[in-house]
């Protein structure tokens, strides 16, 4: 029995044209993937129904670790850059992450629903222009490990939040977060340390 529930969970990676798949990895016939070859999906991930991966762009790559799960309505969009998840981490709900210039997610990294990371940022003095839309900038954005990012949370290009922080809902971080922080508000500013 567990060799026929691997091969469907092989098979479902399969039918989404996703050749670099970890043991055990599995994908909803309702996920959407783009660009599949340029997704890798390690061993027990999980792809949930509707969520969204588009590894769009010739340098583009999706790399989601081990027993990491994508939610429902979840978007992630390569744009170009890389977006890699770590082990054991979940990206929830309507959340969306704008890989441009980087994203990198460490590894027990819980991300709620409707969170948004734009790693780019778009020169406003050429808004009314073709030029601000083509010539983006950006320095990526880094999230540490064991870090907890609640709903409604937008993070900003060229920022890293450390290891083992805290971010309220609805916060908007425009600054880095040292490790073993709790951040809330809009910006976010730390509010204590973590014991």
């Amino acid at each position: 029995m567990e060799h026929l529930k691997l091969f469907i969970k092989r098979l479902s990676c399969i039918i989404k044209g996703i050749t670099d798949a970890g043991k055990g990895a599995f994908v909803s016939p309702e996920a959407e993937v783009k660009f599949p070859r340029r997704v890798h999906l390690g061993e027990d991930s999980i792809l949930e129904s509707r969520s969204r991966l588009i590894a769009n762009g010739e340098t583009a790559s999706i790399k989601v670790g081990r027993y990491t799960t994508i939610y429902p309505y979840a978007l992630l969009k390569a744009n170009g850059g890389k977006i890699e998840i770590g082990t054991a981490s979940a990206i929830h709900d309507y959340s969306v992450l704008y890989g441009n210039f980087g994203i990198s997610i460490g590894d027990d990294v819980h991300i709620a629903a409707h969170v948004v990371m734009v790693a780019f940022e778009h020169d406003y003095e050429k808004l009314g222009s073709i030029d601000f839309s083509l010539h983006m900038t950006g320095r990526g954005i880094k999230i540490g490990n064991s870090v907890w990012i609640g709903a409604n949370v937008v993070i900003l290009d060229g920022l890293t939040i450390g290891d083992g922080s805290v971010i309220g809902a609805g916060a908007v971080v425009t600054e880095d977060i040292p490790p073993n922080s709790i951040a809330y508000g809009v910006p976010a500013k730390v509010v204590k340390k973590r014991k």
